[in-house]
């Protein structure tokens, strides 16, 4: 079941001198990222202009750039007017003075190194792409989850309802020493949504099987969003009747 009210394109530049480094990053956003729109300047002019024509969502920005170092290129983006905000990864050490200190606070400005990338790539995008407010955040937004992730753990509050857009995860019950995985959560499936029915904290904790692209509903929005969606709506009945029929089944197994 798809949701095409959320389908906005993430918008990526990447900036380097490096040919080989532009390869394997623009390969790695496009395993991780659905249809990314992937724009490349190998000079910080050249990432300027083209940040002019198309204000990118998440700029990859290598900090040795010549025309305009890769410290410039941040500075200038944080700086303009646009409808969204970029969220900046600095493919450098981080530096031994201070930089950026208040966007690093707030997640908009990451530091990566080149040994780095390999490892930690796929957490710096997620965590830059959960910046980004494709609507009104109040009502509901995108959240994006790397591989083995936990979107929630079990005894939490629960603030949020979410819809899988892509991607599967796996609810797990703690037993003791032992986790039970109670089933596997797929695309157009709610989850979390039996803590909101019921008023109550978290009865199990949900992970990422693989990168993950959800929609997150606050509890206060989401009867407004339901009356406004028919076709969430249906994808709430459906959870349920799927969550209803799991419960049956295993009842009936125990009895037998």
């Amino acid at each position: 079941m798809r949701t095409p009210e959320l389908e906005t394109k993430r918008i990526f530049l990447i900036a380097s001198h490096n040919q080989k480094l532009i390869i394997e990053l623009t390969q790695a956003i496009e395993n991780h990222i659905r249809q990314p729109t992937i724009f490349v300047a190998t000079d910080g002019a050249e990432a300027l202009f083209k940040a002019n024509n198309v204000m990118p969502h998440v700029a990859l920005i290598d900090a040795d750039l010549e025309k305009a170092n890769g410290f410039v290129v941040t500075e200038k983006l944080m700086h303009k007017k646009v409808d969204h905000s970029v969220s900046v990864i600095l493919l450098t050490s981080l530096p031994e003075h201070e930089l950026f200190v208040d966007q690093v606070v707030t997640g908009q400005v990451q530091f990566l190194s080149h040994a780095e990338i390999d490892p930690k790539l796929p957490h710096s995008l997620v965590r830059a792409l959960n910046r980004i407010s494709v609507d009104d955040a109040s009502i509901y937004r995108l959240r994006f989850l790397a591989s083995q992730e936990i979107l929630f753990n079990e005894g939490e509050t629960a603030e949020s309802v979410f819809i899988v857009k892509s991607g599967e995860l796996s609810a797990i019950k703690k037993n003791k020493d032992k986790n039970i995985i109670l089933g596997s959560i797929k695309p157009g499936e709610f989850v979390g949504e039996m803590a909101h029915i019921n008023n109550e904290s978290r009865t199990a904790t949900v992970i990422a099987n693989t990168d993950c692209e959800l929609i997150e509903i606050p509890n206060g929005t989401l009867d407004l969003v339901l009356f406004s969606k028919p076709v969430w709506a249906r994808a709430l009945v459906a959870t349920l009747s799927k969550r209803l029929k799991m419960s049956n089944n295993q009842l009936i197994n125990k009895i037998q």
